[in-house]
């Protein structure tokens, strides 16, 4: 027989329901993007951070190799620049010097200018009477400058040379020996030759000396005229036969 066991009477209390928590959402970072979700393939978050990582790594790595063989390929250019042999010069043979040496001696050479300085006023037998005059050009010692001047063998023996150009710039100097162009021309009555300016009139003196003020004279005093001074005065010496001009005041 079926024996009939007690049971429990059923419980009646009430469940309650139990709540199931949401998993929170990580928040959203620009910085760090997450890696895209591929079907099938499912990656953590650290080993898709690794994989940026290696890709950043490998980018450095290639412009790395790149510099390093431009400069290999750079160093390799100039290495064969300078070992590449240079094409030998051709002998120079005798002929060809003897024809050169002609060459050069055919084409004349340009004058040497005289020495600014020193120059030959004249000769003695030139100025060998009193009075006898002859002009020449002096070269200034600084500037280069032609300066028109004259040389006059004096009654003494002495000679007197002196530049044409006028004390005041504007008009040169006229040795006259004819009295008579003198007494005509610049009214003045001489006894032997003298030395004028044409512009103003004025008369120096050749055996006469005249002062610059101070314990300075110079020969050519003026006896008519305003002119602001004698004729500059230019040394000469006698070397030999030849009158040697080499230097002015």
């Amino acid at each position: 027989m079926p024996v009939n066991l007690p049971t429990n009477p059923a419980d009646t209390s009430p469940v309650e329901p139990v709540e199931e928590k949401s998993a929170e959402r990580p928040k959203f970072d620009p910085f760090h993007p997450e890696m895209p979700q591929i079907p099938g393939v499912n990656l953590p978050a650290a080993r898709r951070g690794s994989f940026a990582g290696s890709e950043a790594k490998q980018k450095m790595l290639l412009i790395g190799g790149a510099a390093a063989g431009a400069v290999v390929i750079l160093a390799l250019l100039m290495w064969w620049g300078r070992s590449k042999p240079r094409p030998a010069l051709a002998p120079v043979s005798e002929t060809d010097v003897a024809e050169q040496g002609a060459t050069a001696a055919a084409v004349p050479k340009p004058a040497e200018p005289s020495q600014a300085g020193s120059a030959e006023a004249a000769t003695v037998d030139e100025l060998a009477k009193p009075w006898s005059a002859k002009q020449f050009t002096f070269v200034k010692p600084i500037t280069g400058e032609n300066i028109p001047a004259m040389v006059v063998r004096l009654p003494t023996g002495a000679l007197w040379a002196f530049s044409l150009q006028g004390p005041d710039g504007r008009c040169n100097l006229e040795y006259v020996s004819d009295l008579a162009t003198l007494a005509s021309k610049y009214d003045f009555r001489a006894a032997h030759p003298m030395v004028v300016s044409p512009c103003d009139k004025t008369v120096y003196d050749p055996l006469k000396i005249g002062s610059l003020g101070g314990n300075t004279w110079v020969r050519g005093e003026i006896v008519q005229g305003l002119s602001l001074r004698p004729p500059i005065s230019i040394d000469v010496k006698v070397r030999g036969r030849a009158i040697i001009a080499d230097g002015i005041e």
